[in-house]
């Protein structure tokens, strides 16, 4: 383990544990005003050693932490070589694990990622021959969207949330939103004013559904839950926020904004409280109410709502909540006033605590930051890599803001990043008129592990103010990643970047995959509004592919080499998928029934080996999402709810009227799910066309009753991988485009 062999505890003195001990005794009223982080720097030891542990095993004897001050205002780390050892210094525990992780990838060779692991450190560590030193511009490293918590960490246990924040103090993370066990917070509250534990269950929704009931989207979809599940994901909050202050994080609640149970309205009819909406398209979902903050039932709702989250918790110095976001009902509501009384509610409640507010398209609109506090709000400008607000809006008129990349939407998957933009346009705002404000860096994406690269490069950037040679970036993190440096592999790499990695004009995310899609003659897209479009040549895609293949007598037993052949054999196999769909269309068009047969069969065939392909992976399996909702579910009511949950999210979305809108929005091209749902789809689909070239006119398929029907189901999907993934992916590469 680490050793600490000197304490920071303020602006300008370093003191030994010997001295540490005397000012304790001396100074007992500076121990109150240090509070929580006076008490972490009196242990023995940091607690980020423990990461370290449960990381290096045993190699971590060979690391020592000290705390040093700040740069000014500014975070710093330090690497040092000395006596055998290798030192790291840190303005705080989360610089620490970011100076290791400068270390591993920089001098080991190594890489703990989003997606794959390569940890195999050398017997003798390298030497450091020259003192390191890194500062980094920004004050907050945010992490998380909502959205994030249902499209990939719905159904998370506490084994799977302690490596998650070890990867955050590994990547220098110090502000994550932290919003589970919020439901026990309006339980609580809303049994203070009065409402029965029916109502309140009809106000909660499934584990699936809590990003958009916090942004006051909807409320009771996907539930009811049991109250042990209420009370189970308390304890795992506890934990969370335990492990995170621990190590030195702060993680950011859900405040209270004025969105309140709709039937509120009933139940207080002398209050104001306003119908909230639809979201979701006209037959969506009804949202909650808005309870005005000029009513007195708001500060006293708000005042409780900060007592129950504080007696489960404990404080924070960031609350987050977006009032109408996505659109809501205003009518009748002074925004600018109401902006004023809620952020009054949190810091009477909280004093000196930030406002994190989403920049999301006009969210939060001028009229609703005229009325804020600028010195207590952060706005996270969510999608500044593909649609900056922050330009736009003029650096929000002087108020802290930060630099957030968004990349994923609903969890998709698929090869995709802007790299340049992620590298360097944080460093353009810093130098812009409106860098004076810009406090933070951050990631928002809407779902999780996939394309690690984009995280790497991203908390990277964090501790920089100059811009980034992208293309050399991409070369080391190749060498980092597979663990020496291998010509073939960053050639691979170079093109994937100038490729899936560089799409500034797309759309959204990820150009989605064909086989995600229901069946149609035109086909656009996935979802209603999605996108099949490709930025960059897919026969370029295929060189990659066929230069990484070659890397794998070296490579094929390293986990992230593995994962990576899989990713790009399935994007190349989903891009070559298009072709022949255009093919099999062609076919029909022409009304040539024969190569129409010929075209679709090879078509499915594609899905079915997409299935063996992903299959060799555990990141891109069915069987692990819906097992983990399964096993994370505390009573048998609830397993049978949380599986509906898990298939609903990633098919329909929501209810019938809802999935006219956002069926397949968050689609997952994982094996389990091409062979049991969207093969059938498909399949269904050219059977219909085939009657029309027999001349049996017939319609397309019901898509909803089939899905529908496939999420009432209670099929197991395996949850461990099978088969030898470089094999599948250099088979597959053969039959489908010659010899590699």
């Amino acid at each position: 383990m680490c050793k600490r062999t000197s304490i920071f505890v303020g602006p300008y003195f370093i003191f030994t544990m010997k001295h540490l001990r005397i000012s304790f005794l001396l100074c007992s009223l500076a121990f109150i005003s240090f509070n929580t982080t006076f008490r972490a720097f009196a242990a023995d030891t940091l607690p980020v050693e423990s990461t370290f542990h449960r990381l290096l095993g045993n190699h971590s004897r060979f690391f020592v932490c000290q705390l040093i001050p700040k740069s000014g205002d500014k975070e710093v780390f330090e690497l040092e070589s000395k006596d055998g050892k290798i030192i790291l210094r840190g303005s705080s525990q989360p610089a620490i694990g970011y100076a290791l992780n400068w270390y591993i990838t920089r001098y080991c060779h190594g890489q703990l990622s989003r997606a794959g692991e390569q940890l195999t450190l050398p017997k003798t560590l390298p030497i450091i021959s020259q003192k390191i030193r890194k500062e980094s511009p920004y004050e907050y490293r945010y992490f998380y969207n909502y959205c994030t918590y249902n499209y990939t960490m719905s159904f998370w246990d506490w084994n799977r949330w302690e490596k998650e924040i070890d990867w955050l103090v590994l990547h220098g993370v110090n502000m994550p939103l932290t919003v589970i066990g919020t439901e026990a917070v309006w339980q609580n509250t809303l049994k203070h004013f009065g409402l029965s534990n029916d109502a309140i269950g009809k106000f909660i929704p499934g584990p699936a559904y809590t990003a958009w009931w916090l942004m006051g989207n909807l409320e009771g979809w996907g539930g009811p839950v049991s109250q042990a599940w209420i009370d189970h994901q308390a304890a795992l909050q506890q934990k969370i926020v335990g492990r995170m202050r621990e190590l030195g994080m702060t993680p950011v609640f859900q405040g209270f904004y004025g969105m309140v149970p709709d039937t509120l309205r009933t139940l207080f009819p002398n209050s104001k409280i306003y119908y909230g909406g639809i979201w979701a398209g006209k037959k969506g979902f009804r949202r909650p109410a808005y309870l005005d903050p000029s009513d007195t039932l708001f500060a006293a709702m708000a005042k409780v709502f900060y007592h129950e989250q504080e007696k489960l918790y404990g404080k924070t110095g960031y609350y987050g909540g977006d009032p109408f976001h996505e659109g809501g009902n205003t009518k009748g509501i002074d925004i600018t006033h109401s902006a004023t009384l809620i952020q009054q509610a949190m810091q009477k409640a909280h004093p000196g605590s930030i406002w994190a507010l989403q920049g999301w398209w006009e969210n939060p609109t001028d009229t609703l930051l005229a009325g804020v506090d600028k010195a207590h709000t952060l706005i996270l400008d969510l999608f500044a890599e593909g649609n900056p607000q922050w330009e736009r809006r003029k650096g929000y008129h002087d108020i802290p803001w930060a630099w957030c990349c968004l990349l994923n939407f609903g969890g998709k998957i698929g090869m995709f990043s802007r790299l340049d933009q992620l590298a360097n346009e944080s460093t353009r705002a810093l130098k812009s008129e409106y860098g004076k404000h810009l406090k933070g860096i951050g990631m928002m994406m809407e779902g999780d592990e996939t394309n690690p690269i984009n995280f790497e490069l991203l908390f990277d950037a964090a501790w920089r103010d100059k811009p980034v040679d992208v293309s050399q970036w991409v070369n080391d993190f190749t060498v980092s990643r597979y663990g020496a440096k291998d010509d073939a592999a960053q050639k691979a790499w170079q093109i994937i970047y100038k490729t899936a990695l560089s799409c500034p004009h797309a759309q959204e995310g990820t150009s989605e995959s064909i086989f995600c899609a229901r069946g149609d003659t035109n086909l656009t897209g996935a979802w209603t509004w999605g996108n099949l479009k490709l930025y960059y040549s897919p026969e370029e895609l295929q060189k990659a592919l066929s230069l990484l293949l070659s890397c794998s007598e070296k490579a094929k037993h390293t986990d992230t080499y593995q994962y990576d052949v899989v990713d790009l054999s399935r994007q190349v196999l989903a891009n070559y998928g298009q072709i022949v769909y255009k093919e099999m269309i062609t076919a029909y068009k022409k009304k040539d029934l024969l190569v129409f047969r010929q075209k679709s069969a090879k078509f499915l065939q594609m899905i079915d080996d997409q299935d063996k392909l992903l299959a060799t992976r555990k990141e891109f399996l069915l069987g692990r999402w819906i097992e983990s909702a399964k096993n994370v579910a505390p009573t048998i009511e609830d397993k049978a709810l949380f599986e509906r949950n898990a298939k609903t999210l990633i098919t329909i979305w929501g209810t019938k009227g809802v999935s006219e809108d956002l069926h397949e929005y968050a689609n997952r091209e994982w094996s389990g799910m091409l062979s049991s749902l969207y093969k059938p789809r498909w399949e269904a689909f050219v059977k219909v066309l085939t009657e029309n070239l027999s001349g049996n006119p017939s319609s397309l398929p019901d898509y909803y009753s089939m899905e529908d029907a496939w999420i009432k189901q209670h099929t197991i999907f395996p949850t461990q991988p099978s088969g030898d993934a470089v094999q599948v992916a250099k088979a597959l590469f053969i039959k489908y485009f010659g010899t590699n």
